[in-house]
């Protein structure tokens, strides 16, 4: 994992000097248990604890050990975060606030983001929706435009990252997802290579890669069913099975909607198919749902102001039984007053899946998103701050973001 060298602020080290003098003070002084000490870190903000790590080996030590890694993990999940990401003057950025934030009373407010994390890159691309607070950049050969662009895993929390090793692939494209199984504690990437000829899209060569182990490779899986993920739609993965929308193979326009289900642990896929999908348009987004899945579908192409009037919720009750509901939520006049003509995506639902979050797709001056609450029926714009001087650049925007001060290794 790279690292980069960080200073320490006044508060982060006057807890350092508070329990490392209680190990030095003497004997009869006593010294803090380190599960007292853990206890203490956890509540640190993630970017306090990268900090923290190269004190010396003794807290590099203690902060890299599993057990904190947990705890910590535990302790933010608690309070989940918006997590803003873009690309620009060679750099992959990470902006970040408390999702707390998104529950107001107020027709209108702003919001000052925090600064995460930069990491160095030099082109363009897209990103996986995160998993346990790890990000995978996506579809890197396609945009780039170079030949032996390789992926890369990031920590947006810490800003450490590692490239992955490149794909066997003759094909330009490869589709890229990351998922978590919270059993094992495990991260795996999934990604399939594209063949993409005039009236034939079709997903090959699945691979899979599990990370941490202590030669990263890349390894073939099987696929039952011939299909392909649908362009612009998001995934997400809930208790250890990744899910995204497909297509059986051939044209995604006229293709039948699916749901495909890769769970992590066995490494297999399995597939959802009904008649009643045809009418999930695109794009979509996937969430969970109070621990279901649930599928957010526009009732037109898009979300623009004055275009769109509202959207349906799917839910899958039950992936095995395949039993499902869909309800559909119609946006009040105020929409069309503080979306205006700003073309904006679903994002997703907060924890608690009451509150659906738009954004626009690429940043502006000044940049808002959009908070729909499908309780209250209220509507709300949040102008964002903190970006600094960007405009124009493609901008990915994600809920549910957990800190994780996680090595990538």
């Amino acid at each position: 994992m790279k690292k980069r060298k960080q200073s320490v602020s006044k508060e982060e080290a006057h807890i350092i000097s508070s329990t490392t003098s209680t190990k030095t003070s003497g004997e009869n002084s006593g010294q803090i248990p380190v599960e007292i000490i853990h206890d203490i870190l956890s509540r640190l903000p993630a970017k306090s604890i990268a900090r923290c790590r190269v004190v010396s080996k003794d807290w590099g030590f203690t902060i890299s050990c599993p057990y904190f890694a947990d705890l910590f993990l535990k302790m933010s999940s608690l309070s989940p975060c918006l997590l803003f990401t873009f690309h620009a003057e060679g750099k992959w950025s990470f902006f970040s606030s408390p999702e707390s934030m998104l529950i107001s009373d107020q027709k209108s407010s702003s919001v000052a983001v925090d600064s995460l994390s930069h990491v160095p890159i030099d082109y363009p691309f897209r990103v996986c929706v995160p998993a346990c607070g790890l990000l995978c950049t996506k579809d890197e050969w396609l945009l780039s435009g170079k030949k032996y662009a390789r992926m890369m895993i990031c920590n947006p929390s810490t800003g450490g990252f590692k490239l992955l090793p490149k794909v066997k692939s003759r094909r330009r494209r490869v589709l890229t997802y990351l998922g978590y199984d919270p059993v094992e504690k495990v991260y795996k990437v999934l990604c399939m290579t594209s063949c993409e000829r005039p009236y034939i899209q079709k997903a090959e060569q699945h691979q899979v890669l599990t990370l941490g182990t202590e030669k990263l490779n890349w390894r073939m899986v099987d696929c039952p069913v011939s299909h392909y993920p649908r362009p612009r739609e998001s995934e997400i993965c809930i208790h250890g099975v990744l899910y995204y929308l497909a297509v059986e193979s051939g044209s995604w326009e006229t293709s039948m909607c699916m749901i495909v289900c890769f769970y992590i642990r066995s490494e297999k896929l399995k597939f959802i198919v009904d008649e009643a999908f045809k009418d999930i348009k695109s794009p979509s987004t996937l969430i969970n749902y109070k621990g279901k899945l649930g599928i957010l579908n526009p009732n037109k192409s898009g979300f623009t102001g004055g275009i769109t009037n509202g959207f349906e919720l799917w839910v899958i009750d039950d992936i095995e039984k395949r039993t499902w509901w869909r309800h559909i939520h119609i946006f009040p006049p105020l929409w069309d007053t503080l979306v205006a003509q700003i073309r904006v995506h679903i994002v997703g639902a907060t924890g608690d899946s009451e509150i659906i979050v738009f954004s626009p797709s690429v940043v502006s001056n000044p940049f808002y998103i959009f908070c729909y609450n499908m309780e209250t029926k209220y509507i709300r714009r949040v102008k964002i701050e903190g970006f600094g001087p960007v405009t124009g650049q493609n901008i990915y925007t994600f809920l549910n973001h957990v800190e994780n001060v996680k090595l990538i290794t």
